[in-house]
């Protein structure tokens, strides 16, 4: 019992013993694992570099890394967030997604790039790299990972982008490219330039030397690679050739390389070379170009007909052959070494002095003149010369050019001598010579034909005979032509009629020959012509001048009452009807003011020419721009039906002298017996349909109806009292306000009204268009002008810069020209009113009645100061085409834009164009009409800040005006 008892305790010993070891290593390690742990932190702590620790939310668990984590996060809560959750610190989106991905699938990432900026602005960039962390049985525990701070780096690294970008700009902006090769590993790295300059995308590259000198020309690659090999050897200080490569599409370029050994090892071997390339394909093709042109000059000046020398301080340094032979010298180089002044017979020599000096005092040119040459034989010719003088390397050389004209002069001087005596005999026998070509074109007229027919012959050259003809006579022409000289055959004393510039009918007595080329062919007619007229009135003056329209050959009023009279007593025997229609061209009078008086009379031939093609009964002119037709009819349907006809054959274009036309008519209908007994009274009741197809809107018919009479009467009696209602003070001006913003008066619109002693005040719509059509628009125009500019001196004395007046002017007064431009400058001048106070309103259509004419007017009148509004812009041409021409600074929508600005979308579209064409082309732009707020609220959102209208103020007298100017300049001084 003893001995187990000892074995027992035996055994506990050892257990304790071993135990007690155990323990002791146990502590010895764990001392151990903290001592790493201290180093690890202590580590960390002072490491740049800094680590991280996130749960399987990716929530951060844990971070160490002392000052790179308290610099970017200082003192933001970090634990418990992902990174991209921590207050202001920022992830690339598509970065973000990225790795958003690549954490659901549990795979590792690497420098995520996350930045923060601190209180001071200060931008911090550091990157994190992490992988997952997992469990001793698999489970996802999160992530851990490092993170480091690179701020600088990529400080750094924009520098040096920064710095190359410039440097690429700088070789770029220079036609240049880098490159720089390593001479061990054969790699040449090449600029984006030089990509550029064979074709390929604008990338930098990298390639094998022996790769890039395949690409240079063979017949350039030797010289080049010995340049390059000098250079390596240090044979050379740098590396120069230029030579051609390759491009992509086959061809070849000129570059020249340059560069320099920027390397050698210890033995002084070349190991880096590094340069630049320059395109210089467009100077060797110039230099090409310029040697073969020298070549061809040189050809072209040894086998040229006319003679040339070139000489220096007056001695013949070279000749050509065509030189030496007119001067009958034995070779060019005879001439060699001769002073030019030894060539110049006496009477040329002052002339060749005077354009000598001119021609030595710099570089020159004279025109071709003759000279007289004694050559070396002796004999004395004549020449046309011309010269130039140049600076050649310092030396200011002389070419002149010369031919031999003695034998041509003297043919000339022949000739002239001929046709002078024939001119004389013309002359003397009142005829003029002309030559036309087969198609009886001007080629040729002499001096007395201006006397004849009244226009230069700059005029009528290249213009046929036809043109000038009344209307009809030209096919009476072409038929006598083919009676009586068929075939081109010679003919004399064919008489027909011709037009004068001033408008003057004359007869012409013509006599012509043949005119054949060289194979016999007919090219034309030459032949004299002769005024008969004197003649020709003699045998029917009487006759042709009581009943026939001189300008259109048609019925005058004498031989219309005639034939109105026997058709009156025919259809009273046959009791039918006759329709008399009394036609009237719309708008003839702006056709004669804006294009001339010679204009109207081709559009009043066109016209009668047009109306005979309906073959009426009887077509008159009665004068003007009145005509009328008789015709027969059954009933008044077929008067209504002619009306049509007559409308649709002249709403057709007229072209006249390249210009084209659209003209209408109004045209008033009366039928006998219903409407008249004779022909005064229809005429009479036809003029009044006449008149209330007019007032209907022009370009329609209307049938007579006795109401029209009375109208007629009153119509009368109102422009008659309109004539006297300037004289008797009656008209007047309102003053409508235009408005900027909401409530500022920026200026006013000058409107006319007329103050009528028995009817009251009137619209301009009331009277305006009778003013128009009667010819009194001017004088309104001229009184509005004086009384807006008297008011507006006024004005501006008593509220300096207050505001500026609009004037509206109709296309009759700008078609005076010069004479309107004086009459505002006189005006403006007379009242002391800036230019810049004052603006000029026109409408599209007026400016269009002749655009290059008005636009010269306006330009002119704009240097007054004057500026210039379109007015009723959208409802017109609304071309661009016109408007880039027009010295214009305002724009004003037309009233019919803005009633529904608010509630129509089409309307708003409008408007929204025409501010933002306004916006483009600089010019302002403003509306009229503006009647609610909620108009005036989008049309400010639209961008237009000027407007007038009821919203604001009505047109008000020059008082009411005043006392708005005042208040208005008092609340801004108050303000």
């Amino acid at each position: 019992m003893q001995d187990v008892l000892l074995l027992v305790v035996f055994w506990c010993g050892v257990v304790y013993l071993v135990m007690h070891l155990l323990a002791r290593r146990t502590r010895k390690q764990l001392e151990e694992a903290a001592k790493n742990a201290q180093r690890f932190r202590d580590l960390t702590e002072l490491s740049a570099d800094w680590f991280w620790e996130t749960d399987a939310e990716h929530r951060i668990t844990w971070i160490s890394g002392g000052a790179p984590v308290a610099t970017f996060f200082g003192g933001t809560p970090t634990y418990g967030k992902r990174f991209w959750e921590i207050p202001r610190v920022e992830v690339d989106p598509r970065a973000l997604q990225s790795l958003l991905e690549g954490l659901g699938e549990r795979l590792p990432f690497f420098d995520l790039e996350i930045s923060r900026a601190d209180e001071r602005g200060a931008r911090q960039i550091h990157i994190i790299s992490g992988q997952c962390r997992r469990a001793a049985d698999g489970t996802f525990l999160g992530y851990r990972g490092v993170g480091r701070d690179v701020t600088e780096q990529r400080r750094a690294e924009r520098a040096l982008a920064a710095a190359k970008e410039r440097l690429e700009l700088a070789l770029g902006g220079g036609n240049l490219a880098e490159w720089d090769y390593d001479v061990e590993s054969d790699s040449a790295y090449l600029g984006i330039g030089w990509a550029g300059f064979v074709g390929r995308e604008p990338t930098a590259g990298v390639t094998r030397g022996a790769e890039l000198a395949e690409l240079v020309h063979p017949d350039d690659r030797e010289a080049a690679k010995k340049a390059f090999v000098a250079a390596l050897k240090g044979e050379a200080p740098t590396y120069v050739a230029d030579h051609r490569v390759r491009t992509e599409n086959g061809g070849w370029r000129w570059l020249r390389s340059t560069g320099q050994v920027t390397e050698r090892d210890a033995s002084g071997r070349a190991t880096r070379v590094s340069g630049t390339v320059a395109d210089i394909d467009d100077r060797k093709r110039a230099e090409e170009a310029l040697r073969e042109a020298e070549q061809r000059y040189r050809g072209l000046v040894e086998l040229a007909p006319d003679g040339i020398v070139v000489s220096s301080k007056r001695l013949i340094e070279y000749a050509n052959p065509a030189g030496a032979r007119i001067l009958r010298a034995p070779s060019a180089r005879r001439l060699v070494g001769m002073k030019s002044d030894d060539l110049m017979l006496p009477p040329s020599l002052a002339r060749y002095e005077e354009r000598m000096r001119y021609l030595q005092a710099g570089p020159g040119v004279t025109s071709f003149e003759e000279r007289g040459l004694r050559c070396l034989d002796g004999t004395e010719i004549t020449v046309e010369a011309a010269s130039v003088s140049f600076l050649e390397r310092g030396r200011l050389i002389v070419l002149t050019m010369f031919r031999d004209v003695t034998e041509s002069r003297k043919a000339r001087e022949a000739l002239a001598e001929r046709e002078r005596r024939f001119r004389d005999v013309a002359e003397a026998s009142g005829e003029y010579v002309w030559e036309a070509d087969a198609a009886w074109r001007y080629s040729y007229l002499s001096e007395r034909v201006e006397e004849v027919l009244g226009y230069p012959r700059a005029e009528l050259l290249g213009r046929r005979p036809h043109e000038f003809m009344p209307l009809g006579q030209d096919r009476g022409f072409d038929a006598w032509l083919a009676k009586n000289a068929p075939d081109g055959k010679a003919f004399r004393e064919l008489v027909h009629r011709s037009i004068t510039k001033s408008g003057r009918v004359i007869w012409q007595s013509v006599s012509a020959v043949p005119v054949r080329d060289a194979e016999g062919r007919f090219v034309g007619y030459r032949g004299t012509a002769a005024d008969v007229t004197p003649r020709k009135q003699a045998e029917a003056r009487v006759e042709y001048l009581a009943t026939r329209d001189p300008l259109t050959g048609l019925p005058n009023r004498v031989l219309l009452n005639d034939r109105g009279g026997q058709a009156i007593l025919s259809a009273a025997r046959s009791r039918s009807q006759i329709a008399l229609l009394a036609i009237d061209i719309d708008r003839f009078k702006l056709v004669n003011e804006s294009l001339g008086h010679r204009a109207g009379d081709q559009l009043l031939r066109a016209i009668a020419e047009r109306l005979e093609t309906l073959r009426a009964d009887t077509l008159a002119r009665l004068g003007g721009d009145d005509f009328v037709v008789l015709q027969s009819v059954r009933n008044v349907e077929d008067a209504a039906g002619l009306a049509e006809r007559i409308l649709g054959v002249l709403a057709r274009p007229f072209t006249l002298d390249g210009r084209t036309l659209n003209v209408g008519a109004s045209i008033g209908i009366s039928v006998y017996p219903n409407d008249g007994r004779d022909l005064a009274e229809l005429l009479k009741n036809a003029d009044a349909a006449m008149y209330h197809a007019k007032e209907s809107g022009r370009g329609t018919w209307r049938m007579y109806e006795p109401a029209l009479q009375a109208r007629s009467v009153e119509r009368l009696r109102l422009e008659n009292e309109l004539r006297s209602a300037l004289a008797r003070s009656e008209l007047m001006l309102h003053w409508q306000p235009v408005v900027r913003g909401r409530r500022r008066v920026v200026g006013a619109e000058a409107l006319v009204r007329w103050q009528h002693p028995e009817r009251g005040l009137l619209m301009p719509e009331e009277f305006v268009p009778l003013a128009e059509e009667c010819g009194l628009i001017r004088a309104v125009g001229e009184w509005t002008l004086e009384r807006a500019l008297a008011q507006a001196g006024a004005w501006q004395r008593a509220h300096p810069g207050r505001a500026w007046y609009a004037v509206n002017v109709s296309a009759q007064e700008l078609a005076q020209g010069d004479a309107y431009i004086e009459r505002v400058a006189s005006a403006l001048k007379t009242h002391d009113v800036p230019g810049a106070c004052l603006e000029i309103e026109v409408t599209e259509r007026s400016l269009m009645s002749d655009l290059e004419e008005n636009v010269e007017t306006l330009r002119r009148i704009g240097e007054l100061g004057v500026r210039f509004a379109i007015d009723d812009f959208g409802t017109g041409y609304s071309s661009l085409a016109y408007l880039r021409q027009l010295p214009i600074q305002k724009l004003k929508i037309d009233r019919s834009f803005l009633r529904s600005i608010d509630s129509q979308a089409a309307d708003e579209a409008i408007v929204r164009a025409i501010a933002a064409l306004g916006k483009a082309l600089g010019i302002s732009v403003a509306a009229e009409g503006i009647e609610s707020e909620a108009q005036l609220s989008r049309l400010l959102s639209l961008g237009c800040e000027e407007w007038q209208g009821h919203y604001f103020s009505a047109p008000l007298d020059a008082a009411g005006f005043e006392q708005l100017l005042a208040k208005d300049f008092s609340s801004e001084r108050l303000a």
